[in-house]
């Protein structure tokens, strides 16, 4: 009788076991899976370098940004860029990519880091230099010649 009392609470204490180490291995499973979808997904947010050359490459950029002009047009070239209000230039000024890739626009002496992520909602986030968190500016695109023909 003690033998097979022994039997059993060892047989349950082994079911037991493994049960909690089936269910500990699916939790920390899912863990990874959260995390590996938050990797993609953050991977996912904004164009890499090379993704954000050839979109300034064949895109003109409409947005309204904080300089008081209301909503402008940029339209970048190989070193530099314009902002169009209407038909007129308003500014030009310089821009290129930092070491790591990321997009550097200037505004005369302030440097502004560019994040353009296309999806649903376009979004640039524009983040000046020693600021921690830039802020998102909705944007429209379209093909530069497209542009072009619209201001003759």
């Amino acid at each position: 009788m003690q033998l097979k009392t022994l039997k059993f609470v060892s047989i349950f204490f082994a079911v037991l076991f493994f049960f909690n180490y089936s269910l500990a291995d699916s939790k920390i499973d899912k863990a990874v899976d959260q995390t590996t979808d938050f990797l993609k997904s953050v991977s996912k947010r904004g164009l890499t370098k090379n993704q954000t050359a050839e979109f300034l490459n064949n895109y003109a950029i409409t947005l309204k940004d904080e300089r008081t002009d209301g909503e402008v047009t940029y339209v970048f070239s190989s070193e530099s860029y314009k902002r169009y209000k209407g038909k007129e230039v308003i500014s030009e000024d310089g821009w290129r990519f930092s070491k790591l890739g990321a997009l550097r626009v200037f505004n005369g002496d302030v440097k502004l880091t560019w994040k353009i992520k296309l999806g649903k909602e376009n979004i640039i986030v524009i983040k000046p230099k020693f600021q921690p968190i830039g802020k998102e500016y909705e944007f429209t695109y379209q093909i530069k010649e497209l542009f072009f023909e619209q201001i003759k």
